[in-house]
């Protein structure tokens, strides 16, 4: 699933291409899945003539402001949004002057909203969403608010409606830069590991923006081009790999479903 990284790689390309034009047509090829709130008709009624105000990024979420109207856009597992069009478009919009945006979707996740602009705020997706890194609200104290239980650090990082916009791969790397093992309990992180975790988050996530995301399943950039955040990985996907500090070996263990990679002599398990 494309990550903060990745969605803000995409916000950036796509505002260099698409703002300031006019939508002039509009073809849905996946209602059933893709539309939430709204209607292809709705759709068109609303948005056809406006021109693209602002292209913004809430967490995982794409913005397209038209004015008084938002379309959100959440990619999900496997929605692209791209310049020419792929195997499985599900969504194509026609700017002026000669200018197609596809969103590509091979397993249909992807997610359609059409919101008010000036009631963003109330969409529920977006009400639900937590802390933000690079949001003003994205303090220490803020952050230190969520390390009150139990719950292992990993999974509360992937918690969307307590930190948002973390995934599997940058929960496993900030946790790394931290030094903090992904089982642990959130409360049992001492005052200096929590900061060092509230650092490393935006820090990781600036050198994945930096590098254009991190191309390891379906993810491009618009034009078809590869991230390049997976070459500097230091323990996603490394699992019996010398690590780069130490020289241990990383582990692989399961949490909730997915996979965390750690290395035990960087990452002690601790309490």
């Amino acid at each position: 699933m494309p990550e903060l990284p990745e969605v803000e790689t995409i916000r950036r390309a796509l505002s260099a291409e698409f703002l300031g034009r006019e939508l002039r047509k509009l073809t849905v090829k996946e209602r059933v899945h893709l539309l939430k709130n709204c209607g292809a008709r709705r759709l068109r009624e609303r948005l056809l003539g406006r021109s693209l105000e602002t292209i913004g990024r809430r967490a995982k979420y794409l913005l397209f402001g038209f004015g008084s109207e938002t379309l959100v856009l959440h990619l999900r597992m496997s929605g692209r949004l791209l310049l020419a069009p792929a195997g499985h478009t599900r969504l194509v919009l026609e700017f002026a002057p000669a200018k197609k945006l596809y969103f590509d979707d091979t397993r249909r996740f992807g997610a359609l909203y059409l919101q008010p602009t000036a009631e963003l705020d109330r969409l529920v997706p977006l009400a639900r969403l937590g802390l933000e890194p690079f949001r003003p609200e994205y303090t220490l104290k803020g952050f230190k608010g969520l390390l009150g239980s139990g719950q292992e650090i990993k999974r509360l990082l992937l918690d969307q409606h307590k930190l948002a916009g973390l995934g599997n791969i940058y929960a496993c790397e900030v946790l790394y830069l931290a030094g903090i093992h992904p089982q642990r309990p959130a409360k049992s992180l001492a005052p200096a590991e929590a900061r060092r975790l509230y650092l490393a988050i935006p820090k990781v996530l600036q050198a994945a923006i930096n590098a254009g995301g991190s191309s390891i399943d379906s993810y491009r950039h618009p034009d078809g081009a590869l991230g390049g955040f997976q070459n500097e990985f230091k323990v996603y996907g490394q699992a019996g790999r010398p690590c780069m500090a130490c020289g241990t070996l990383i582990e692989r263990i399961v949490q909730g479903g997915r996979s965390s990679f750690y290395c035990p002599s960087c990452q002690p398990r601790g309490l």
